[in-house]
C-alpha cells in the first residue's frame, strides 16, 4: 500500500486551483524555491495522515486557509489523498476508504471549513470521510498509519534525550513486543537495583532522609523512603534509556601490559603480527591499537572486549558533536523507530524536511542512500522537501517534484510525468551535476552549450541593465549540445506536467558541419595559416545549418526560446564592427601575430587608407577572429569578460561594445 496522489486546495501559498503531487512509491523529492509550497504539501500530509488519531502534533488554524491577491481568504481547505495496492490485511483495516468493489484503492478526504462562532472568534470545522461515497472513518484506523516527521530546524540534542515519549522509548516499545521482552529487561535493571540499594553509600543516603523524616513526623506517620535506581516497570526504564557516540577507535597500551593480556587470553605476539591491528610508539615503550580493524577477526573478539575496558572516556555524550553528526543520529533513530513498528496491515510514511541541514555534500550523499535502502527493505514510503543540488543530483531522475508558485496558481511537476523518454531521462540523469540541478531553484533559465557562453552571458546581460541575479536567471552550462532532454521538461503538454518558467537556449547554428553538406567546412581549413577566406565566405553563404540545430529550432515554442548564433558564438561578436577592437585587445595576448595581422586586414577609420593595400570586409575579419580564437576559448571568454565587466561599471570608456542580438533576443524573451 502506498501514497498514489495527493490533492491540496486553499492551503496556505497553494490557491484554490491547487496542486496535484503523483507520487511514486517509494523515494518522492519535493523542490522548489523558498515560499513555493513545499512545505505546505508536507503539512498537507501531516494533517490528512493523522486527522483522526488520538494524539496530533498538528492542527489546521485560521491563518492556514489562503488569502489570495485581492486580500480575499477562503473558507475552506481540501485535501484529498488516493493510496492503491493495498493488501488483503490493509483492505480490512482501511476499508471504509475503499469504495467496497476494488479494495486494492482507497481515498482519504479532508475538508476544512473556517467559520465564526457566536463570539463572532474564527473557528475551524473538521470533516473526515473516506472512500467514494464519502463514508465515515473510525478513529482506530488512524492506529494503522505510521508516520514520521522530520521537520527541517531538528532540535535533534533534545529529542534524543532519555523521555518516556522520546524516540528511543518508541523504539524499545517497537523492538520488545512480548510480555517476556519486558520480563527480561525488568529483571535486569531489578537486579541492578539490588546492587545500588546494597552499596553503603546509597544506604547512606537512605539512612540520612528516613532520620529527618522521622525528626519531622514523630510518631505521627512513620514513613519511611528507599532509595533506587528506578522504578522497575517498563516505561520507567523506557524513559531513562539514553543514546551516546561511541569514541572507541584507538587505544594508547604499554608493550607491558598488552603482552600481559595476550598471556591471560592464550595469544602470543604472532597471533597479531601480520594483522595490522597496532603499530610501536616513538617512545617505543607504547603501542596504538586500533580497534576497529581487531573487529575485522573474530578469533580476537575476547581481546577486542578486553581492550575496550581500558579506553578512556568511551561514551561521549551526543552534545559535544557537532549538528550535522547529532542530525544524522537523530534521522537513524527516527527511522529505526519507524522500520520497527509496521505489521501486515499497516504503512509506513517518512516526512523529511531538508535533509541536508548542517551536511557536507558526501555526507549528504551517503544519507540519501540510506534513505533509498531503508525503502527497499522496509516499504516505507518517503517525502523530501530540499534546497539542495547535491542531493537532487544524487537522486533517482523520476524520484523528483518541482513547484513552482506564481500568485494564487501552483503546479507540480513529476518529471516522471513530462514529455521525456526512458532513454531521455537516463540521459538527462546522466548529465545532471550540481551546477546543472540548480535550474529547479530558479525563476528563469537559460541552457547554453559551452564555456565561453557561460562565461560571458552573465557580462553580456549586466551590460543590457537586466543583470540575471536580479531576475532569478539561472544559466546550466550543457557543456555540449545535448539540450533535448532539458528543454523537454519545459516542453508544453496536454497533461500540463512540464516546468513552467521562462527558458532560453542559446547554440551555435553550426552552419557547414553536416557530413552530407557539399559545403561542410573542414579540420583543415579551420587553421589560420592554411585558411582559404574567400573559399570560407562562399561556404558560409551556401552552406546548410547543422541537423542537430534545426531539430532544437522544433523546441522554440511557448515558454522556450531557442536563439541560435550564424554559424558560432565567436563569429557574431566579431561581425558587430563596434567589437572588433576589444576582441583584438584580448587576442593579442594569446596570439600577437595573428593579432596583428587581421589589424592589418583592417581598413582604418581614422586617416587615410593605403592606396594599394586591399581591405577585408567584416565577413572576413569575423572569420579570423572566430579560427584564431578556437584554440584559446575559454582562456580568450574569461578575458573578454573581464573587460566587458570594466566596461558596465563605467571603468573603461575608451571602448564599445555591443551584445550580440541573437544573445540580446534570448535574454529578452525570458526577462521582458
Amino acid at each position: 500500500m502506498y501514497i498514489e496522489k495527493i490533492l491540496v486546495q486553499n492551503f496556505r501559498t497553494i490557491g484554490p486551483s491547487g496542486v496535484t503531487l503523483n507520487c511514486n512509491k517509494g523515494i518522492n523529492i519535493i523542490l522548489g524555491e523558498n515560499n513555493s509550497g513545499k512545505s505546505a504539501v508536507i503539512d498537507a500530509l501531516r494533517l490528512a495522515l493523522s486527522a483522526g488519531a488520538y494524539r496530533k502534533n498538528i492542527f489546521i488554524k485560521a491563518s492556514d486557509f489562503h488569502v489570495d491577491k485581492y486580500g480575499e481568504q477562503s473558507n475552506s481547505i481540501n485535501i484529498d489523498v488516493f493510496f492503491n495496492e493495498l493488501t488483503e490485511d490493509q483492505a480490512i483495516s482501511f476499508f471504509m476508504l475503499t469504495n467496497g468493489i476494488d479494495l486494492k484503492k482507497a481515498e482519504l478526504h479532508i475538508e476544512y471549513t473556517l467559520y465564526l462562532d457566536k463570539k463572532g472568534i474564527f473557528k475551524v470545522r473538521e470533516d473526515i470521510k473516506g472512500g467514494t461515497a464519502f463514508n465515515n472513518v473510525p478513529r482506530e484506523m488512524y492506529d494503522n498509519i505510521n508516520l514520521l516527521y522530520l521537520a527541517a530546524l531538528r532540535d535533534a540534542e533534545g529529542d534524543l534525550k532519555p523521555s518516556r515519549n522520546g524516540q528511543l522509548a518508541n523504539i524499545l516499545y517497537s523492538v520488545a513486543k512480548t510480555s517476556d521482552d519486558k520480563e527480561r529487561i525488568i529483571k535486569a535493571f531489578q537486579k541492578a537495583n539490588e546492587v545500588v540499594t546494597s552499596d553503603d553509600s546509597i544506604k547512606s543516603v537512605e539512612s540520612i532522609i528516613n532520620k529527618n523524616l522521622l525528626n519531622i513526623e514523630k510518631d505521627e506517620l512513620q514513613e519511611k523512603v528507599q532509595v533506587s535506581l528506578v522504578d522497575p516497570t517498563f516505561e520507567a526504564i523506557a524513559s531513562l534509556i539514553r543514546i551516546d557516540y561511541v569514541n572507541s577507535k584507538l587505544l594508547r597500551i604499554s608493550v607491558k601490559d598488552m603482552l600481559v593480556i595476550l598471556r591471560e587470553l592464550g595469544l602470543t605476539k604472532e597471533d597479531i603480527k601480520d594483522k595490522k591491528i597496532c603499530s610501536i610508539l616513538p617512545d617505543r615503550k607504547h603501542l596504538e591499537i586500533c580497534l576497529d580493524n581487531i573487529l575485522k577477526y573474530e578469533e580476537l573478539k575476547e581481546l577486542y572486549n578486553k581492550l575496550i575496558l581500558l579506553v578512556k572516556n568511551q561514551n561521549t555524550a551526543i552534545n559535544q558533536n557537532g549538528l550535522g553528526y547529532n542530525n544524522i543520529l537523530h534521522m537513524a533513530t527516527s527511522l529505526g523507530d519507524l522500520q520497527e513498528k509496521p505489521i501486515d496491515e499497516e504503512i509506513s510514511i517518512l516526512l523529511v524536511e531538508e535533509p541536508e541541514a548542517h551536511l557536507h555534500p558526501q555526507l549528504l550523499d551517503l544519507l540519501f542512500s540510506f534513505f533509498r535502502k531503508a525503502n527497499e527493505k522496509s516499504n516505507i514510503q518517503l517525502f523530501i522537501t530540499s534546497h539542495s543540488p547535491t542531493l537532487v543530483a544524487k537522486a533517482d531522475i523520476s524520484s523528483i517534484h518541482i513547484l513552482n508558485s506564481k500568485q494564487d496558481s501552483s503546479n507540480i511537476v513529476s518529471i516522471k510525468d513530462t514529455a521525456l523518454n526512458d532513454n531521455e531521462k537516463l540521459d538527462l540523469k546522466r548529465y545532471l551535476d550540481v551546477t546543472k540541478s540548480q535550474m529547479f531553484f530558479a525563476r528563469r533559465v537559460v541552457f547554453v552549450e559551452g564555456i565561453s557562453e557561460a562565461i560571458l552571458l552573465n557580462e553580456f546581460a549586466n551590460l543590457l541593465g537586466k543583470p540575471f541575479d536580479k531576475y532569478s536567471v539561472e544559466i546550466v552550462n550543457i557543456n555540449g549540445v545535448a539540450f533535448e532532454p532539458f528543454a523537454k521538461l519545459f516542453l508544453k503538454n496536454e497533461v500540463k506536467n512540464y516546468i513552467n518558467i521562462p527558458c532560453s537556449i542559446i547554440s551555435d547554428n553550426d552552419k557547414c558541419t553536416n557530413n552530407d553538406d557539399v559545403y561542410r567546412i573542414t579540420k583543415a581549413e579551420r587553421v589560420y595559416s592554411n585558411m582559404n577566406i574567400e573559399s570560407l565566405i562562399n561556404k558560409l553563404k551556401q552552406g546548410s545549418i547543422s541537423y542537430r540545430a534545426q531539430n532544437l529550432l522544433t523546441f522554440n515554442q511557448d515558454n522556450i526560446c531557442v536563439k541560435l548564433a550564424e554559424k558560432t558564438l565567436e563569429y557574431e561578436l566579431a561581425i558587430v564592427d563596434e567589437n572588433v577592437r576589444l576582441l583584438l585587445e584580448v587576442l593579442e595576448k594569446e596570439h600577437p601575430t595573428i593579432a596583428k595581422d587581421i589589424q592589418d586586414k583592417i581598413k582604418p577609420t581614422n586617416g587615410d587608407p593605403l592606396p594599394d593595400k586591399k581591405y577585408e570586409t567584416m565577413e572576413m575579419i569575423a572569420l579570423r577572429i572566430w579560427i584564431a580564437i578556437q584554440d584559446c576559448k575559454g582562456v580568450f571568454a574569461q578575458r573578454l569578460a573581464n573587460e566587458i565587466s570594466k566596461i558596465s561599471s563605467g571603468e573603461r570608456t575608451d571602448v564599445k561594445f555591443i551584445v550580440p542580438k541573437y544573445i540580446n533576443d534570448a535574454i529578452d524573451s525570458i526577462i521582458e
